[in-house]
C-alpha cells in the first residue's frame, strides 16, 4: 500500500479506537477494558464467512454453498455480450427463437430481449449450450426458467440435448470508493419501523436466512446500538467481532452462512452515550467491515427517524426499504414519518410487513385482536406495491428467544412459506428498480399545456405518452391529510390558512423508486404522490387557456 493509504487506515482507526474509548467511559466501563482489542478480537480467521475455494484460471473466486435443484453462480468479473439475434435459418436463431417463449414476470419481456442468454454454443451432433444470466443468484424463478429454457429447446426436431448454465450478473454498486469494505455489496437493504416493539428484527433475521436459502450472499447489520437484536435472535459459534490488525477492518461473525455485525457482538451489549456519538460509531462500523461479495445487505434499522438513521441513508446507497408496522392507527402514524424519511432520501419501498395481524381460532375462525388497515393504509397511501400479513405464531418469537429464527427451524411451515414471499418480491422489485423507473413527472418549462403550474407527466403504463395536469391538483391529492383525519387539510398551504393557489408549482421532483414521486413546494410542504393517484387526476388539453 501507498504510504497516504497507509495513513488513511491509520487514521481510520484511531478514530474508531476513539469512538470506542469513548462509548467505554459513558458506560462507566472499566479504563482496563476500554482499548479496541477487548472487544474486538485482533488478527486471526475465527468468524469469517465459510467460502469454497475453487480454482478459475490464474486467480481464484469463492462461492457459497447452494441449495435447490438450480445452482446460480455469481461473478464479478466482467460478462460476455447478451446474445439476441442470429443468421436467418441457422440453428442458433432456432434456439433464439424458442427462447422467446420464456417470459419474464417482472419485466414482461422474453428472457432473450431481457439480454440474459449468453455464451450460446450449438454442436454439430444437436447439443444446445447456452447462459441464463440473471439480475440475481436469489431469482424466485430461476428453476421455472430452467425448465421452459429446456423444454422449448428440445422441442426443436434436431435438438438432442440442453445444458443450461445459471449465473447472476457481476457485482456492482454505486459505494463511493472510499467505502472498501462495501464494494462487493450489490444491494443494501434497509428494514424499518420507526416505532419499536412491532417486530422489525424478526423480519429482518427471517427475510435475511431466506434469501440465503434462495441462493443469495446476505448480510445483516444490527444497526440499534442502545438494544441489538442479533445476539439474542442468531447463535454464531464465534460471539464476537474481529479486527485486522494491520488494515482495521472487522471481520463480521458468521451463523447458517450468513455474515452478521452488531454492537453486541463487540463484548459490551447495549451502549449509553449520546446521538452524534452513536452516528459515528454506526458510520465507522459500517464502512470498516469487510463484508466481501454479498448479493444483500440487510440493514436493520433501529426504531425513529434521527441522527441514525439519516447517517446511515447518507452514507450508503440503500436500494431499497422494507417497512414493517402492525394493524394499530399508533402504529401507522409512526410508519408514515420513516415512509416519508425515505421518500426524501430517494429510498423506495417495495414491500410492507404488517406483523401480529390476526390469529386462527380453534374454532375455525379468524380474529383481529390489534384491529386492522394500517399496513393497507400504507400501501395505499404511498403506492407501496407489496403488502405481507404475519399471523400471531408463538413459535416466531420462542425461536428468536432461543437463537435460531424460524424459516431455518420450520423452513416448510406456513410462516416461512410467507418470508419465502417477502423474499421473492424484494428479489423482484430490486429488479424492476435496476430497469428504470415507471414513470416521469416535471414542470411544463415548454407552456405545452398553456397553464401556470402545469406539470408534464410520463407513465410507462400508458406507452410513455406526456400528459399534462396541474401542479395544484396534484398538492391537493395528498394523502397524508386524509390519514390525518383532516380531509381539507390538503387546500391549504403549510401555515394551514391560505389556500393552494392555482398556480402553484413545485421547486423540486424526482422518482423514488418504481411507484410515485417525492415533490418539494414552495411552502415548505413534502409530497409523497404514487404513480396511480396522478394518473387518476383530470388531465389537461394540449393549448388549453390560462384560467381555462
Amino acid at each position: 500500500p501507498s504510504p497516504s493509504h497507509r495513513r488513511r487506515e491509520a487514521t481510520r482507526r484511531n478514530l474508531l479506537v476513539r469512538t470506542i474509548d469513548a462509548m467505554a467511559t459513558l458506560a462507566a466501563i472499566r479504563p482496563s477494558d476500554s482499548r479496541l482489542g477487548a472487544r474486538l478480537k485482533v488478527g486471526g480467521t475465527g468468524g469469517r464467512i465459510a467460502r469454497k475455494t475453487v480454482a478459475a484460471g490464474a486467480g481464484q473466486r469463492t462461492t457459497s454453498t447452494r441449495r435447490g435443484p438450480v445452482s446460480i453462480r455469481a461473478h464479478a468479473s466482467s460478462s460476455s455480450p447478451s446474445i439476441t439475434s442470429a443468421p436467418d435459418g441457422s440453428r442458433e436463431a432456432d434456439v433464439l427463437n424458442a427462447l422467446r417463449n420464456v417470459i419474464d414476470p417482472d419485466f414482461g419481456e422474453d428472457i432473450v430481449n431481457c439480454g440474459f442468454v449468453k455464451d450460446l454454443r450449438v454442436s454439430d451432433a444437436g447439443d444446445v449450450t447456452f447462459t441464463l444470466e440473471l439480475t440475481t443468484p436469489a431469482c424466485p424463478v430461476k428453476e421455472e426458467f430452467d425448465r421452459l429454457s429446456r423444454q422449448f429447446v428440445t422441442a426443436l426436431e434436431w435438438a438432442k440435448s440442453c445444458n443450461v448454465n445459471m449465473t447472476a450478473q457481476p457485482v456492482t454498486n454505486d459505494m463511493p470508493d472510499a467505502v472498501e469494505g462495501l464494494r462487493g455489496v450489490r444491494h443494501i437493504i434497509a428494514v424499518s419501523s420507526c416505532k419499536g416493539g412491532v417486530g422489525k428484527s424478526t423480519t429482518s433475521v427471517n427475510l435475511a436466512y431466506t434469501l440465503r436459502m434462495m441462493g443469495a450472499k446476505v448480510g445483516i447489520f444490527d444497526a440499534d446500538v442502545f438494544g441489538p437484536s442479533l445476539p439474542t435472535m442468531t447463535s454464531p459459534e464465534q460471539a464476537v467481532l474481529q479486527m485486522d490488525k494491520e488494515t482495521g477492518a472487522i471481520t463480521p461473525t458468521e451463523y447458517e452462512g450468513v455474515g452478521i455485525v452488531s454492537f453486541g457482538f463487540a463484548g459490551q451489549g447495549s451502549a449509553i452515550m449520546r446521538g452524534p456519538m452513536v452516528s459515528g460509531l454506526i458510520n465507522q462500523m459500517l464502512t470498516t467491515t469487510a463484508w466481501g461479495d454479498l448479493d444483500y445487505l440487510i440493514i436493520d434499522m433501529p426504531p425513529g427517524t434521527g441522527d441514525v438513521q439519516l447517517t446511515i441513508c447518507q452514507v450508503l446507497p440503500i436500494t431499497a426499504a422494507v417497512v414493517v408496522t402492525t394493524p394499530q392507527k399508533l402504529a401507522f402514524i409512526d410508519v408514515e414519518k420513516g415512509v416519508r424519511m425515505f421518500s426524501k432520501l430517494r429510498v423506495p419501498c417495495v414491500a410492507v410487513v404488517e406483523n401480529m395481524s390476526y390469529f386462527d381460532g380453534d374454532d375455525g375462525k379468524r380474529y383481529k385482536p390489534f384491529g386492522e388497515g394500517s399496513g393497507q393504509r400504507i400501501c395505499d397511501d404511498y403506492g407501496v406495491p407489496n403488502l405481507f400479513q404475519m399471523p400471531i405464531v408463538p413459535d416466531l418469537s420462542a425461536c428468536g428467544d432461543t437463537g435460531r429464527p424460524l424459516v431455518l427451524v420450520d423452513p416448510a411451515g406456513d410462516v416461512a412459506g410467507i418470508y419465502g414471499a417477502v423474499a421473492a418480491k424484494v428479489v423482484q422489485e430490486v429488479a424492476k428498480l435496476q430497469a428504470g423507473p415507471k414513470g416521469s413527472l416535471a414542470l411544463d418549462e415548454e407552456g405545452v399545456a398553456g397553464v401556470d403550474g402545469a406539470l408534464r407527466v410520463q407513465l410507462a403504463d400508458e406507452g410513455g405518452m406526456p400528459f399534462y395536469v396541474r401542479g395544484c391538483d396534484v398538492r391537493r391529492s395528498d394523502k397524508s391529510a386524509t390519514a390525518d383525519g383532516e380531509s381539507k387539510k390538503a387546500d391549504f398551504l403549510m401555515d394551514g390558512v391560505t389556500p393552494v393557489p392555482d398556480d402553484i408549482a413545485p421547486v423540486e421532483a424526482h422518482v423514488v423508486g418504481n411507484y410515485a414521486v417525492q415533490i418539494s413546494w414552495p411552502d415548505g410542504f413534502s409530497q409523497v404522490a404514487t404513480f396511480a393517484q396522478i394518473q387518476a387526476l383530470s388531465r389537461l388539453p394540449a393549448g388549453a387557456k390560462v384560467g381555462a
